[in-house]
C-alpha cells in the first residue's frame, strides 16, 4: 500500500509531492497512535461466581480469547462460589478472585468493565448488584457495557425494588446486549431500555481454540465402538432413560459427564469430540453438540428456560432436535446429520463482535 502510495506521489509536481507526502504520514502516524493506545486496555470482565460448571468456565475462556483477539488485556472477575475446582479458569485466563466483596476492585485497574454473558441477570446471591450491574462502581468514571446477558428464566423474577435499581445503574452503561431474543420485550418493560442481541461468548471464537483445549490430552476411557456423548446439568429420569433408550435402539455405548469437583473441561471437549452422537438438557451442552458437529436431542424441563432453547433452535434451525419433558423423543434424529445455516450464523457473529468492538472503542 505504501509503495503503490509513492509511485503516485512520484508522478506529481513537487508541491503535490510534499502535501501528499505530509498527509500520508500524518494519516500514518494517528493510525499507529490509535494501535498503540488501544495496546495494553485492561478490560474487567463481571461475571457470575466462578465454579465447577462447564458453561460458566467456557463462556469466560471465550470472551478471553476475543479480547485478546482484538487486542485487549481481559481480567475474569468473580466470586469463588463453594471453592469448587476452577482449574481451568485459573490456567487459561487473567482470573481475579474475590474473596469478600466487589470493593476490592479499584477504579484504577481497568480501563473498561463487562458484565459478561450467561445468567448474569439472575438472582442468584447478594452480590447480584454488583455481577450483574455493576454496583460498585455505579460512580467510576469508566466505559461499562453488558454483554450477552440472560435472565435465567421465561418470565419475571425480580422486585419492583430491584427493577428500580438496575435501572437507575444501567443509565451509566455505553451498551446493553443480552442472549435471548424473546428477553427483549421484558427488558424494555422493566428496565426501560431495549438491548441488542448478540451470540453466547462460546461461539464469538472458532472451533480450533476448544481443540487446543484437549491438543495433547488421552482420555481415560477407549471406546471401540461408537457411543453417545450425555451431558446433564441434573440427571433427570428423563434423560435416563432417553440414555438407556437410545443406547438400545442404536447399538451404541454410552459416555455420561458427570458434573462435579473432578469435572474437567478436557474431558468435556475430548469426549464429545470423539462421540458420534449427543443426548443434554443443558444449553451449553446444545451449543457445543451443535459446534461439533454431532447429531444430538435436547430435553428441557420447566427447571429450563425455554426461551433459552427457543432461541438455539431459531438459530440453528434445529427445533426438531429440543424435546419438551413429556414429548416423544424420535432417536433416529442421532443418525441424522447437522445442517446448519453457516452464512446466517456467521452474520450473527459478526453483529456480536461488532458489538464488542463498537462498545470497546469507546475507551480510547
Amino acid at each position: 500500500m505504501r509503495v503503490y502510495i509513492y509511485k503516485i506521489i512520484n508522478n506529481s509536481n513537487y508541491i503535490y509531492k510534499f502535501v501528499l507526502i505530509t498527509l500520508f504520514n500524518i494519516i500514518l502516524s494517528l493510525y499507529l497512535i490509535k494501535l498503540e493506545t488501544k495496546k495494553g486496555k485492561k478490560i474487567g470482565i463481571v461475571g457470575v461466581r466462578h465454579e465447577v460448571n462447564i458453561g460458566n468456565n467456557l463462556i469466560k475462556y471465550a470472551i478471553s480469547i476475543k479480547l485478546k483477539e482484538l487486542g485487549y488485556i481481559p481480567y475474569i472477575i468473580g466470586t469463588h462460589w463453594n471453592n469448587f475446582n476452577i482449574t481451568f479458569i485459573n490456567e487459561n485466563t487473567n482470573l481475579i478472585i474475590i474473596h469478600d466483596n466487589f470493593s476490592e476492585i479499584k477504579e484504577d485497574d481497568y480501563d473498561a468493565l463487562i458484565v459478561n454473558s450467561d445468567q448474569t441477570w439472575r438472582k442468584f446471591d447478594e452480590f447480584f448488584f454488583d455481577y450483574g450491574f455493576l454496583k460498585f462502581a455505579e460512580h467510576w468514571n469508566i466505559k461499562k457495557f453488558v454483554y450477552g446477558a440472560s435472565l435465567g428464566f421465561d418470565d419475571w423474577k425480580l422486585s419492583l425494588e430491584d427493577d428500580l435499581m438496575a435501572k437507575n445503574l444501567l443509565q451509566n452503561f455505553s451498551g446493553i446486549s443480552v442472549r435471548e431474543q424473546g428477553s427483549i420485550p421484558l427488558i424494555k418493560e422493566h428496565f426501560g431500555v431495549i438491548p441488542e442481541c448478540v451470540l453466547d461468548p462460546t461461539l464469538l471464537i472458532d472451533k480450533k481454540y476448544y481443540l487446543n483445549i484437549i491438543k495433547n490430552y488421552h482420555g481415560k476411557k477407549v471406546y471401540e465402538q461408537k457411543y453417545i456423548f450425555i451431558y446433564a446439568v441434573l440427571y433427570s429420569k428423563e434423560i435416563i432413560d432417553a440414555m438407556n433408550n437410545a443406547s438400545e435402539i442404536l447399538n451404541y455405548d454410552k459416555y455420561y459427564f458427570k458434573l462435579s469437583n473432578k469435572s474437567t473441561i478436557q474431558d468435556f471437549i475430548y469426549y464429545l469430540d470423539k462421540s458420534s452422537a449427543v443426548i443434554t438438557n443443558s444449553f451449553h451442552g446444545t451449543i457445543f453438540a451443535i459446534m461439533f458437529n454431532k447429531p444430538f436431542i435436547t430435553i428441557y424441563d420447566k427447571f429450563n428456560a425455554k426461551e433459552r432453547y427457543s432461541s438455539v433452535g431459531n438459530l440453528f434451525n434445529v427445533h426438531e432436535r429440543l424435546f419438551e419433558n413429556g414429548r416423544e423423543i424420535n432417536y433416529n434424529l442421532l443418525l441424522k446429520p447437522l445442517k446448519i445455516n453457516t452464512k446466517l450464523l456467521n452474520q450473527h457473529k459478526l453483529k456480536s463482535i461488532n458489538f464488542l468492538k463498537e462498545n470497546l472503542e469507546k475507551i480510547i
